[in-house]
């Protein structure tokens, strides 16, 4: 009569038959744990089964496939009741010591002491886990006996900056996508001792442990330098501080300090042209014909007439009325209140508060024309990214040309050297057609004039000649940027008047009926019309 013990939801399930004992291990479940070695034999002794094979026992749990085994009865053979045996592996960095049994010899399961001692024989004797021993020796599956203690690597050193350069330069960003113009904070100011940044030194680590119980060192973490720059000295091995009253000047590798001029009174005859090693800042107008030049930032709280002005970033709180010769340019941004009849150049971006009239602008990246009126009105702005504004053209519909998705500047330094360079090449062509003429005379017959230019000429075209490979080399450069800048947008939150000449990545498109909160932008090779 055969009898049932078990089934699936308890992951076995044994019956007893007159010819034997079949025993079915179901492989585990999200629901239902596999049945650990030990508890199965339990329930076969609750079961009144005693004759068992341990070993085939073991392989069973460890297979778990759900099919149904025959029990063998345990074997009369002494050979067969041996121990497995089993060997140790160490890891070749000695964090880790690992045992493998060899199934096909013995029958009997190691005890646990048997691993310790063969373990302690191999050296090992840190991270032994007897836990995971125990629950490896009655498995019969490969597992870790022992494991080391990682080290742990150092914290590289890192610079801790005791100022906030934030939006400097820039219009602040307000509720509503609008921008404030009036404080911009372009000056970030230190005094003489100020501490501008301080290095947290890098830490050694803390060293972990193998199997063997030997250190292992950590890695140290890395140091670094303090970004020391002009004006600036290193105290107490980690503090940089300020050596002079001015304004503060991070690049991103070096924090210096430029000297800072202030300027009571506007640019006149009073004062000549300013040409300052640091940052100005001008109380009034810089009036027409006249010039300020600065390495550092320039704020003008006044206007700007027909006069040229040049910094870092270029801030006017006024606007510029340029007569056609005014002019502004910056290694990074420019920000303005209006620009009439002017010419604007920025590596970076320009921010125009109110209008831009009839100018000429230049953009690295973005143009942004969205306080108050918000318009560009005739003229040509471009952009390498994007130009946005309220209103573009106007009712009039006055000619007002816009190119983005290559970088204006990077075209306009292209053009030029190109120029040079087509220059440069008509030189050496006279070059050497004048010594090709020369070396068609008997060097005899020829006067000391002569004689004299011929040397001059030979030795004249080979530096030409390399400063013109120079040039073609620096053009295929500017070349393979310009193909490569494929970006483009022109945004307008109000309207696109008629008038208009939008030109995206050298594609050119003619406004001709208003656009209404339009963006205009590439797509498969045309300019196409989206909202805004």
């Amino acid at each position: 009569m055969e009898h049932t013990y078990g089934g699936e939801k308890d992951g076995f399930q044994l019956v007893v038959k007159a010819d034997g004992n079949y025993l079915t291990v179901y492989p585990a479940t999200k629901d239902r744990p596999a049945i650990e070695l030990s508890t199965l034999k339990e329930r076969l002794t609750e079961a009144h089964v005693f004759n068992y094979d341990d070993i085939q026992l073991a392989r069973i749990v460890r297979k778990a496939d759900g099919f149904e085994v025959k029990l063998n009865p345990v074997s009369d053979d002494e050979g067969d009741n041996a121990v497995i045996p089993f060997s140790i592996e160490i890891a070749r960095d000695a964090m880790t010591a690992a045992v493998r049994f060899d199934e096909k010899k013995g029958n009997l399961p190691p005890d646990i002491s048997d691993v310790v001692a063969a373990l302690e024989a191999k050296k090992v004797t840190y991270g032994i886990d007897r836990e995971a021993i125990g629950r490896g020796v009655e498995r019969l599956t490969p597992f870790m006996a022992a494991r080391g203690t990682a080290p742990e690597a150092g914290e590289d050193a890192r610079i801790e900056k005791k100022f906030d350069m934030g939006t400097k330069g820039r219009p602040a960003e307000r509720a509503y996508d609008r921008v404030d113009y009036k404080d911009m904070n372009i000056f970030i100011r230190a005094q003489i001792g100020d501490v501008l940044a301080v290095r947290i030194p890098e830490t050694a680590g803390v060293p972990g442990k193998n199997v063997f119980g030997e250190d292992v060192p950590a890695k140290p973490g890395k140091p670094i330098a303090l970004p020391q720059g002009k004006n600036t000295k290193i105290v107490n091995d980690n503090e940089l501080v300020s050596v002079i009253d001015g304004q503060i000047v991070d690049d991103g590798k070096k924090i210096s300090v430029d000297p800072h001029l202030v300027i009571n009174e506007s640019v006149d005859v009073g004062t000549g042209n300013i040409d300052f090693a640091g940052s100005v800042e001008i109380r009034g107008d810089v009036e027409s014909g006249f010039t300020v030049k600065a390495t550092g930032d320039v704020e003008i709280k006044g206007m700007i007439g027909g006069a040229r002005v040049e910094g870092r970033n270029v801030i006017v709180h006024g606007g510029i009325r340029g007569m056609n010769v005014g002019r502004i340019y910056a290694t990074e941004d420019v920000s303005i209140s209006f620009v009439e009849n002017a010419n604007i150049v920025a590596e970076r971006d320009i921010f125009v508060n109110d209008v831009v009239l009839h100018a000429e602008m230049r953009a690295g990246h973005h143009v942004r024309v969205e306080g108050r009126r918000g318009f560009i009105t005739g003229g040509s702005v471009g952009a390498g990214e994007s130009i946005r504004a309220k209103m573009l053209g106007n009712n009039f519909y006055v000619q007002t040309n816009l190119n983005v998705g290559v970088d204006p500047n990077l075209k306009h330094r292209r053009d030029a050297l190109f120029k040079e360079c087509q220059e440069a090449i008509k030189r050496l062509t006279q070059v050497r057609l004048s010594l090709e003429t020369l070396k068609k005379q008997p060097l005899m017959s020829l006067s000391e004039r002569r004689r004299e230019q011929l040397v001059e000429l030979t030795h004249a075209q080979f530096p030409l000649a390399t400063e013109i490979k120079k040039m073609q080399e620096k053009l295929a450069e500017m070349d393979e940027e310009l193909e490569q800048m494929k970006r483009g947008v022109i945004l307008a939150s109000d309207t696109i008047y008629p008038g208009v000449n939008a030109t995206i990545n050298g594609v050119k498109k003619t406004v001709e009926e208003e656009l209404k909160h339009a963006r205009l932008q590439m797509l498969d090779g045309k300019i196409v019309v989206g909202v805004y």
